[in-house]
Parts: C-alpha cells; sequence; structure tokens
C-alpha cells in the first residue's frame, strides 16, 4: 500500500452508516469529495440511490437492490446525484476484526467477493436476496449501537452470515464458477491471491507457479482454460493497474514509481508500459488531471 495516495482510515474496527446519514454528513461539509485508498473493506448495500461508484478506472451507476466490495488498496469514489435521497447500508471492517471476531482474512478470500482486480464488480440482487440481506444489514445496525456484552462477537457473527449468503448468491449467479472442476478451481484461486499479495515483487509465471509448486506451463494452461486470459497476463494487468492508480492519485516520478512496482530500471518499466498501452507513462500521466486533496465521507 504506497503512502503516497491518500488512505482513509477506520476509527473503529467495524462500523456501520446509512447511506442517508453519509449524505447529511457530506452536505455539512465544505471538503471536495475525492477518490482515495483504503486500510479496510467495505460493503455497500443500495437500496436506492442516483449516482456513481469509481471503482479504481471502472465507473458503475448506482443501481437500486445492488451490492457494491471495495478491497483495501483499491482506489474508490462513490458519487450520490444532489437533491436526491438515498437509501442503503454501508459496512466497513478491518483485517483484525475479521480475524478476531468474523471469517478471517483467508476465508473471506475463500468466498472470492474481495482482494482479486477482476471482482470489482456489482452484484444485482433479486428482490428474495435484498430482503436476506437487508434483514442481516438491520441487525447490525441495532448491534451497532447497543453496549451490551458480546457485542462485537454478534457483529462478528452477523457479519460472516452477510458474507456467506452473498457469496452464495454470487456463486448461483454465475453457475461457471460451480461447474470448475475443484482442483483447477484451487489453482486459479491461489493464483489470483498470490498475484494481489506479491506482484509487486514477483513478476514472472515461473514466481507462482513455484509457490503451488507446478511447473510453469501447467500453470499457464490452467489460466488460460478458466479464465480465458494467461497467467503472465494477469501479472502484467496487475502491475498496469498499479502503475495508473500511482501515476493518477500520486505525484511520484516515474522512477519512483518503477522502484515501487518492483523495477530497479525505470527504461524496463517504460518498455512494459509502453508496450501494453501502446504509449509512453510519461504520456499517459501528462493526460491525466492532478487531484490536490482527497476525502470520502463513505470511510468514517
Amino acid at each position: 500500500m504506497h503512502p503516497s495516495i491518500r488512505i482513509a482510515h477506520l476509527e473503529a474496527p467495524f462500523v456501520y452508516r446509512s447511506m442517508a446519514e453519509i449524505e447529511v454528513a457530506r452536505a455539512q461539509d465544505p471538503t471536495p469529495d475525492l477518490p482515495h485508498r483504503h486500510d479496510f473493506f467495505t460493503i455497500i448495500l443500495v437500496e436506492n440511490a442516483v449516482g456513481s461508484h469509481q471503482i479504481d478506472f471502472q465507473t458503475f451507476d448506482l443501481q437500486a437492490d445492488t451490492l457494491y466490495f471495495v478491497t483495501p488498496e483499491q482506489v474508490h469514489h462513490l458519487a450520490v446525484a444532489a437533491d436526491t435521497h438515498p437509501s442503503g447500508h454501508v459496512l466497513m471492517f478491518t483485517r483484525d476484526f475479521l480475524q478476531q471476531y468474523s471469517l478471517g482474512p483467508d476465508g473471506l478470500k475463500g468466498l472470492e467477493l474481495f482482494f482479486n482486480c477482476d471482482e470489482a464488480r456489482p452484484l444485482a440482487l433479486e428482490t428474495g436476496e435484498m430482503a436476506v440481506l437487508l434483514d442481516f444489514a438491520t441487525k447490525i445496525a441495532t448491534e451497532q449501537n447497543t453496549s451490551r456484552v458480546y457485542r462485537w462477537e454478534i457483529l462478528g457473527a452477523l457479519l460472516s452470515l452477510f458474507l456467506l449468503e452473498s457469496s452464495r448468491m454470487k456463486l448461483e449467479k454465475q453457475q461457471h464458477n460451480l461447474q470448475l472442476g475443484h482442483r483447477a478451481s484451487e489453482i486459479v484461486r491461489s493464483f489470483k491471491n498470490a498475484v494481489e499479495q506479491h506482484f509487486q515483487e514477483w513478476h514472472l509465471v515461473a514466481d507462482y507457479a513455484r509457490a503451488q509448486h507446478l511447473s510453469s506451463n501447467y500453470l499457464n494452461e490452467v489460466i488460460k482454460s478458466e479464465t480465458g486470459s494467461s497467467a503472465k497476463d494477469w501479472i502484467q494487468q496487475r502491475l498496469l493497474l498499479e502503475a495508473k492508480r500511482l501515476a493518477q492519485y500520486s505525484d511520484l516520478p516515474a522512477k519512483e514509481i518503477a522502484f515501487a512496482l518492483g523495477y530497479e530500471d525505470v527504461a524496463h518499466f517504460s518498455k512494459f508500459f509502453k508496450n501494453l498501452e501502446g504509449h509512453s507513462f510519461s504520456e499517459f500521466k501528462q493526460s491525466l488531471g492532478r487531484n490536490a486533496t482527497n476525502h470520502d465521507l463513505y470511510n468514517r
């Protein structure tokens, strides 16, 4: 997590906010509301809202009965249209909270709701699915406002149920996930998680193959077969995403960005970027508007 991009912090291990109360606070705050990074997980359950949600370089319209996930390190911005009255629920929690009271970070990885840069798309919910998650959100809101014994444990249990239900809904909507062979599915999951954790230091397919005790050719065959993209493409696209993040949301020069991404030679980094994008890194950076500050009430 690079310090040059503004990072939003959480004031408690677990925080619940309604979208309505966040918008009230936003209206009273003169500070610009701009993209930034988290050091915690965020779930936004939208009942009804007009606006957009930006995650990295993807922008999605806010839709009723939709679930949005934001992973630590993703650059995110939620913009609700002025003079509208959104309704929904925002759950924010740290890795420490997961570890102590809920599924744990490793358990969360298995649900495939967070972590991987290809899994940012919102989850549209049917009426019955929305009702199930709203029930959990309402119980979470009630429990957070108490000071009773086992408060954190109950919040952790409710969060676990919310996450498990969300994952089940996602899997049922994406039947191809259920059709993957068990071994292939585990290889793909482990590879994606390893890319997210090690992309700054591991640039070669061989590095990821070694971690799973596989040959590079076999790993690449599985990844290509199950995802449509080669293992090399996955690694390069993750590096490219981070380069773009640092270009847009920091003032670091190319040399420091290259170093942050594991390139000792800036010329090597520049060649990598141009090969993928068709133009130089400096040209890309010059084309971006600069953001002087970052602030987001959805992380308070």
